[in-house]
């Protein structure tokens, strides 16, 4: 019985050291976490709206959730140019985030970056894959020639596929549709959820523009 309660002592104490470790580990790290989140916001709203010049203005009441926020672009001149929103889906094994630009009579994709994903490594990540001509012997060897004449990316090639798609063209098909949205292949439900995620965003989008109309 006496080392039964011993057992349970020292087990509640771990319990109750591991809990205030916890506790306190987020309370130090929360700023520094949401600063973190706030700054990776702001570098995807300058990737979906581009043309956008100083701070978007938020649309949304000031006591929404950041990743609710709704903002507006504007450009040196004042106009806008265009709309930005987080959505969210649930992909094949992730919650995906996706911040989406919408253009200014809300009728074109701008663009869309992935800010979120946990998605099967192979499959559901090639949402965010960035296309290269680099080869094994170009990254020991070097090529001069390629190197002189490829065009690098820098955003994943399914995020371009968003670019100017109209907002009944985001429809997912498994054969080649430039019109359309196609699948990555072995990953449809996680193409299938990034373009729900877009179309959470533009949702949110329409709703606090005609809100603050």
């Amino acid at each position: 019985m006496g080392k039964r309660l011993q057992y349970t002592l020292v087990l509640g104490i771990i319990a109750m050291v591991t809990s205030v470790g916890v506790g306190a580990t987020y309370v130090i790290t929360k700023d520094k976490i949401a600063r973190k989140e706030a700054s990776r916001r702001m570098e995807a709203l300058l990737t979906v709206l581009p043309g956008m010049e100083g701070a978007p203005v938020q649309l949304t009441p000031s006591d929404t959730k950041p990743e609710d926020n709704v903002y507006k672009g504007q450009g040196k001149d004042g106009s806008t140019v265009g709309y930005a929103a987080l959505g969210k889906a649930q992909g094949y094994s992730s919650t995906l985030k996706v911040m989406v630009g919408l253009s200014s009579d809300m009728d074109k994709v701008l663009g869309i970056k992935v800010l979120y994903q946990a998605e099967t490594p192979g499959l559901g990540t090639r949402i965010i894959e960035v296309p290269t001509t680099k080869t094994l012997w170009t990254m020991f060897f070097g090529d001069e020639k390629a190197d002189a004449t490829e065009e690098v990316s820098l955003t994943p090639w399914f995020c371009d596929q968003f670019i100017g798609k109209t907002l009944n063209q985001l429809e997912v098909v498994r054969q080649e549709d430039p019109s359309k949205i196609i699948a990555i292949t072995g990953a449809t439900i996680t193409t299938r959820a990034v373009v729900k995620a877009v179309q959470d965003a533009i949702a949110k989008i329409q709703n606090a523009a005609s809100s603050s109309s």
